[in-house]
């Protein structure tokens, strides 16, 4: 037995000692400014931190139990990025890295792919038309409580709606507050950038209780199991088709990629079309029917499914990281908010939660899943946000769901921010 015991913490000492001299590595390369510049950079210090911070999240008693790795991965990165620990030079690649050069939209393109593909398809087409009823009334309940809130707040009914609600259910940053940002100015003669500064803390506080509210969730299921479905939305008594675990192979995973990138470029070449409907968006539509006709064959299906659990596996504390490091801005969020802001936003947050949870119920879902997928991912950052909320309550097999009900209520909250500013000028 002893023997053992000296071997496993031989073993862990082993895989111990490799980290500690590459974060030591990374470290020394970052301070001294030779970092080299572009992926292998960026990569490295994103996978370095992220595993060190998940780990972190993981291990830390209290925080394991209520957080979790993903969570800490997104603030801890968010903290050291305030606290100005990186080196600007640092931050401006990693900031690059992640969103022009495309490693989330690489990240993300795997996921949906790989997740949809990972999905029986009448399982698919069953759970999203009841979903998108859930998440529409969830959302109703949530703006209606904004407009009251608001009242408190000092505002209008339908400023408290246009200010907090819509911009924290929009579909994000990039594809919901700052287009919607662009709508107030039209209308109310003022500049974009005062408009998205007065909007965008709803936008990035949302996401943040978002996610804190998905490591809660994991700890309910696990503390109330019949409550979940562990991943599994429908409660309907039919039976789940689960795929079989596979071995991949390189040329697997390499199908996978140019798979997962060939929707991505199909949506993008629809979006350049029809630009009122985002780039993911299109690319859910297609691999959804794409998906629903079978007309790819089995191998292509599982190489685009292996090669969304292959980024899952090694990526998601990289991508959570720099999504901390480089889209929340924690600074900005304490200047701008007050203590009532603040509880605003848990209260309407939570409003929709529950409201999805309960609705859930009646349309034949599992309740926990149903508020992650229905309810805290409308009030999340896009696709960034999903991954965030998903991974902190460890529940990835709801993003084909949640990517679904957060670009289509997105796109509706937007033709109704666009709609009711017209009311307020008049």
């Amino acid at each position: 037995m002893r023997r053992r015991e000296t071997m496993e913490q031989t073993q862990s000492g082993a895989i111990r000692l490799p980290y500690l001299l590459t974060l030591l590595l990374v470290t020394v390369c970052m301070y001294t400014g030779c970092l080299p510049k572009g992926l292998a950079g960026a990569l490295i210090l994103l996978m370095v931190l992220g595993a060190g911070l998940n780990t972190l999240g993981n291990t830390i008693p209290v925080v394991k139990t209520y957080l979790g790795g993903s969570v800490v991965c997104i603030l801890g990165a968010a903290a050291l990025q305030a606290a100005g620990v990186f080196p600007q030079d640092a931050y401006e690649m990693m900031d690059s890295f992640v969103n022009e050069q495309g490693f989330l939209v690489f990240y993300i393109s795997a996921l949906i792919t790989g997740s949809l593909f990972n999905i029986d398809r009448d399982l698919l087409i069953r759970a999203t038309v009841k979903l998108l009823p859930t998440a529409l009334i969830s959302l109703a309940a949530g703006v209606l409580a904004t407009g009251v809130l608001g009242l408190f707040m000092g505002h209008s009914f339908l400023e408290g709606i246009l200010f907090i609600g819509v911009p924290m259910t929009s579909g994000g940053m990039t594809a919901g507050a700052v287009p919607l940002s662009a709508m107030y100015s039209s209308v109310l003669g003022t500049d974009a950038g005062q408009i998205l500064t007065r909007i965008a803390p709803a936008t990035v506080l949302g996401n943040c209780v978002a996610i804190i509210f998905g490591g809660l969730a994991n700890n309910i299921g696990e503390r109330k199991p019949s409550l979940t479905g562990n991943g599994c939305l429908v409660n309907d008594g039919h039976e789940v088709k689960k795929q079989p675990p596979m071995k991949p192979t390189f040329a697997l995973l390499c199908t996978g990629l140019i798979i997962s990138m060939a929707f991505y470029e199909l949506g993008a070449l629809c979006h350049h079309f029809i630009s009122i409907v985002p780039t993911y968006a299109w690319m859910i539509v297609a691999v959804v029917i794409v998906k629903g006709t079978g007309i790819l064959s089995e191998h292509l299906e599982d190489a685009a499914r292996e090669w969304g659990q292959f980024a899952i596996h090694s990526w998601t504390a990289a991508a959570l990281t720099g999504i901390g490091a480089t889209l929340i801005d924690l600074k900005t969020i304490l200047q701008t908010i007050t203590p009532f802001y603040l509880l605003s936003v848990v209260l309407i947050v939570g409003a929709i939660t529950l409201t999805a949870g309960l609705i859930g119920i009646k349309m034949g879902f599992y309740p926990l899943e149903s508020s992650i997928a229905a309810g805290m991912c409308t009030t999340n950052m896009g696709g960034s946000g999903n991954v965030a909320v998903l991974s902190s309550s460890k529940r990835m097999e709801l993003l084909p769901f949640a990517q679904i009900v957060t670009r289509s209520c997105g796109a509706l909250m937007l033709t109704i921010g666009g709609v009711l500013i017209q009311l307020l000028v008049r």
